[in-house]
């Protein structure tokens, strides 16, 4: 009798031990991509070694986590889901085929038809898309941020504040490679394009600008990582100071990158990590709101200022000496060639990843040179060129959901108000790397970006709002 007895304890206490995990597998899962986005996914070019390995585990991890997804989870987050589903729907759009009529009769086509009446090819079925290879190409690209997405959805707010911690671990693995690399180690992941003379500190991108803009989201990360670290088991007087020395080390590490716009970026996350409540020190409440108001700029201009004087004479001021040379960048004379070309292609535009070859037909001669240009190196006006007006309304769409989550986690030191807040600030940080650069073409900060929506947006398993955020 005893032992049919322990025999049925047993097999509760296996079921238990089961569907518990069961219910950790999203966030194991999740951890794992995670770790293999920054080993291989540092880079936006589809030639990038073992990307595949990534986008195979990314697109059985979505497929996965869409198994389990409930009815609760996709009402809580719907408004996200709907957006990845639009940019998914976009995309797949542009590499179906459309009658002869049809695509013929699309702006910006009167090459392709004069190619094929050349040609002798008759009327033939093509996709909106000038490139389909390429719109292809980004359709694989989403597999990893939509995987991130459906797996962070299901998860409790416990699990997100781990998974904050696993995103700053990971960060600072790219900050020790990027430290390795202006020590001098030929580290070069991804071709790096280091000249001969000039400090790289890439780190695990294949851009500076990338690295620059994942140092800077760094800033916000650590101040709310430390006010939740009470939640964590660990001592928050602990995770106060290994707050402030990671970030001293990390602002000469941002300047070291050599990227002017990383600069920009690192004022912009230090601003919103002092007056968007995400840091907390226990002296400023001490202070009536005004001192404190005054004390916390004084501290961001002095401090900055001086990292930045210190770091500039043992660097030989890199950053600094690229910013002087603002005029002789080319960036502001190819969007001046983009931008008369984006009208010839509205409404739907020339095909999602299909700027290469689309700016290769309209390259102003002035600015021809022994390398191409591989992206607008401004996302918004790149997006206007290959996805037209659908393009568009959805990044206005997106910047109005910010907007709404900026409102709705304005105040509040609940994990989840603090989360919500870390959310809008890193999507602001990546949307104004977004105007000189492309950073969301990278699988670590695409997935960086689908992290911070889901911390912008009210979980829905098992929320537990008695987690300390003192």
């Amino acid at each position: 009798m005893r032992t049919t007895k322990s025999v049925r304890e047993s097999k509760v206490t296996a079921l238990i031990r089961g569907a518990v995990a069961r219910e950790r597998l999203p966030f194991l899962l999740l951890c794992v991509l995670l770790v293999l986005s920054f080993m291989f996914g540092g880079s936006s070019r589809a030639e990038a070694p073992f990307l595949f390995v990534l986008r195979s585990v990314s697109v059985l991890a979505a497929f996965y986590a869409a198994s389990r997804l409930s009815r609760q989870d996709v009402r809580s987050h719907r408004a996200v889901l709907v957006m990845a589903g639009l940019t998914l729907l976009l995309t797949l759009s542009h590499i179906v085929p459309l009658p002869p009529a049809l695509w013929q009769a699309l702006p910006g086509r009167d090459l392709l038809r004069a190619i094929d009446q050349a040609s002798g090819a008759g009327d033939v079925w093509r996709p909106i898309s000038l490139v389909p290879s390429t719109t292809y190409n980004a359709l694989f690209f989403l597999a990893t941020p939509i995987a991130v997405l459906l797996l962070a959805i299901q998860l409790d707010t416990g699990d997100r504040i781990k998974i904050l911690y696993v995103v700053l671990a990971l960060t600072f693995a790219s900050a020790a490679v990027g430290l390795l690399q202006i020590a001098g180690m030929p580290i070069m992941l991804y071709g790096s394009s280091t000249r001969t003379g000039v400090l790289d500190a890439s780190g695990l991108f294949g851009n500076r600008n990338h690295q620059a803009a994942l140092l800077a989201a760094v800033f916000p990360m650590l101040a709310v990582g430390a006010r939740l670290a009470p939640s964590a088991g660990i001592s928050r007087r602990l995770a106060d100071l290994t707050a402030v020395a990671v970030a001293v080390l990390l602002v000469p590490m941002l300047i070291l990158t050599g990227s002017r716009a990383g600069l920009m970026l690192g004022g912009i996350a230090i601003l919103f990590t002092l007056f968007y409540g995400l840091l907390e020190a226990r002296i400023l409440r001490r202070m009536s709101p005004r001192v404190a108001l005054l004390v916390k700029a004084g501290a961001a201009l002095a401090v900055t200022a001086v990292i930045a004087g210190i770091t500039m004479i043992a660097a030989r001021g890199l950053a600094i000496d690229r910013l002087e040379s603002v005029a002789e960048d080319l960036r502001p004379k190819l969007w001046a060639s983009i931008m008369p070309v984006v009208p010839d292609y509205l409404p739907l535009g020339s095909g999602v990843g299909s700027y290469v070859e689309v700016y290769q037909i309209h390259e102003p001669f002035e600015l021809l040179r022994p390398t191409y240009s591989n992206h607008a190196h401004n996302e918004y006006l790149e997006v206007a060129l290959t996805a037209g007006v659908p393009g568009m309304l959805l990044i206005a769409v997106a910047a109005i959901l910010v907007l709404a989550a900026a409102w709705r986690n304005r105040s509040g030191a609940s994990p989840e108000r603090l989360l919500g807040r870390l959310g809008v600030t890193i999507i602001v940080i990546l949307a104004c790397a977004s105007v000189t650069d492309y950073p969301l073409r990278t699988p670590i900060l695409a997935s960086l970006f689908v992290l911070a929506a889901i911390w912008c947006t009210p979980g829905s398993r098992g929320q537990d709002s008695r987690v300390a955020a003192t």
